[in-house]
């Protein structure tokens, strides 16, 4: 199980940390504020439970945050950032268990780094000649192959979608995609996974969704409390 959990991590990582670094156009007005709602599928083995799980992202120019609600509320986890700072606020509950770590600028880039692993290749693009509309959105397929994985990870993109200050944040750094990422598909160990954007809502987002508040009930943790909860972001 704390395999599988491991792999829904990595799909949670990918939505954190391969938002794109690409130019603005100047033909059409680009999205530099949303909440993005992704809807998690599975199969293979005990992954299948992983279904229905959600992942919510919200950004303007200068906030990001990421929610995820893992095999109905048994797990949930929550990253607030703010871009301009370079600071952060992680929680979890898992399964009754609620801890919080605060992040500043040097533990951002310390995990960051601590995510790459040590000599390996950048990831190759290759943008492919395949679209598919998501939420509304027509995206372009590209695949992405990781040294050492086994298969290239799928991605469909839209270039209509721009994060704003997210691309400055250190853990942002993770791939140079032309476009913002509504949909994966990852096969690993005989499991696949779906992570798809459902719904694309540009309300404007009020301040508080970002507030750095820690909830009451909450204890701190450490990063080796952290990667003995499941290795969720220490992996």
């Amino acid at each position: 199980m704390k395999s599988i959990f491991k792999l829904f991590a990595l799909g949670f990582l990918f939505m954190a940390l391969a938002t794109p670094t690409f130019a603005q156009k100047k033909k059409s007005k680009l999205i530099t504020e949303a909440h993005v709602k992704y809807i998690l599928t599975a199969e293979g083995g005990m992954a299948a439970a992983l279904t229905g799980s959600k992942i919510d992202l919200f950004f303007t120019e200068n906030n990001s945050k990421i929610v995820g609600d893992v095999m109905s509320g048994m797990v949930k986890l929550d990253g607030r950032f703010d871009n301009k700072k370079k600071t952060g606020l992680l929680l979890m509950d898992m399964m009754g268990q609620q801890k919080y770590m605060e992040m500043d600028e040097e533990s951002v880039k310390k995990s960051a780094d601590q995510s790459k692993p040590t000599n390996q290749k950048p990831p190759k693009l290759e943008y492919t000649k395949k679209y598919k509309e998501i939420a509304g959105y027509k995206c372009q397929e590209v695949k992405m192959t990781v040294e050492g994985a086994p298969n290239p990870i799928i991605i469909y993109v839209t270039d209509k979608i721009q994060p704003g200050n997210l691309r400055d944040m250190e853990m942002m750094k993770f791939s140079d995609f032309k476009g913002f990422p509504l949909a994966w598909e990852v096969e690993a160990e005989g499991m696949k996974f779906v992570i798809e954007a459902s719904d694309v809502f540009l309300d404007k987002l009020s301040k508080k969704i970002f507030a750095p508040k820690i909830p009451e009930g909450y204890t701190k943790m450490t990063e080796e409390d952290l990667k003995n909860m499941g290795g969720t972001f220490g992996m």
